[in-house]
């Protein structure tokens, strides 16, 4: 641990002094190249560090994708990236790590804070605090994980970006099974009435029909057990395909709602 954390700290510093020049301006394309910045998505960049590149992965958060492998780009995905690239542009950029340096990609993971007048800004939180992003949090990393959910609770009240887009949108399981591959990557809300509720290793799912929806369990989840089979709950989230039908992943409770006459 202490070798993980003392090569985190190096990488940090080395971070700290590659982005310090970095100052937001009409440009932001030509600033970001001008730093070797480049922006990936909403939540990957890649920048120079200690002499070489290095992908940065955003901690505890998922943005739409940009570069999707069948969907191509999701929605929200462009206004994400974009939202990334202003940030990120505005100040001198330093970088935080967590527990866990890299994924299974080998890409870098990090909180991202960009230098601003008025204070510190992570941009993580900022991309959740305006629609364009969800909380993903994947243990032992979790650091800032009560500002994230904060962020959360504060763009759905607001309804901001994905909230916004969701809410007009109305479906019912077999709906969302029947336009599966035009939904897909999309954010709706969904009308359930609950066959299944199983909890399996980590996850929660919720069922009905050729829809589930998965959470992992912690602490921001756990509430969905006590939903019961036959309980009529709303769901707010991005439609997802996979091998036995349409998934919609949750990463709080916020997403999911009993109705009142459930």
């Amino acid at each position: 641990m202490t070798r993980l954390l003392a090569a985190a700290a190096a990488l940090a510093s080395a971070a700290i002094l590659s982005l310090s020049g970095l100052r937001g301006g009409p440009d932001i394309q030509s600033l970001l190249s001008a730093a070797g910045i480049e922006v990936h998505d909403g939540d990957t960049i890649s920048v120079p560090l200690d002499g070489e590149r290095a992908t940065i992965r955003y901690l505890l958060i998922d943005t739409p994708e940009l570069h999707h492998p069948h969907r191509g780009k999701e929605e929200l995905a462009l206004e994400a990236a974009g939202a990334n690239r202003t940030l990120i542009s505005s100040g001198p950029l330093s970088l935080e790590f967590d527990e866990e340096l890299r994924d299974r990609y080998g890409r870098l993971l990090a909180y991202v804070w960009v230098s601003l007048p008025e204070g510190e800004l992570l941009v993580n939180e900022e991309l959740v605090r305006r629609g364009l992003a969800l909380p993903l949090i994947i243990p032992p990393n979790g650091k800032h994980a009560g500002r994230i959910f904060s962020a959360m609770e504060e763009a759905a009240r607001e309804g901001a970006g994905l909230w916004s887009r969701s809410e007009k949108r109305i479906f019912t399981p077999s709906q969302v099974w029947s336009e599966a591959t035009v939904l897909a990557g999309s954010f709706v809300t969904v009308r359930m009435t609950l066959e299944r509720v199983e909890e399996r290793g980590r996850r929660i799912l919720l069922s009905q029909g050729r829809l589930t929806v998965t959470a992992y369990r912690n602490p921001r989840t756990e509430g969905l057990l006590g939903l019961r089979k036959g309980d009529r709950v709303t769901v707010r989230g991005k439609v997802l395909l996979s091998p036995r039908g349409c998934e919609i992943p949750v990463a709080s409770v916020l997403q999911v709602s009993r109705d009142s006459d459930g």
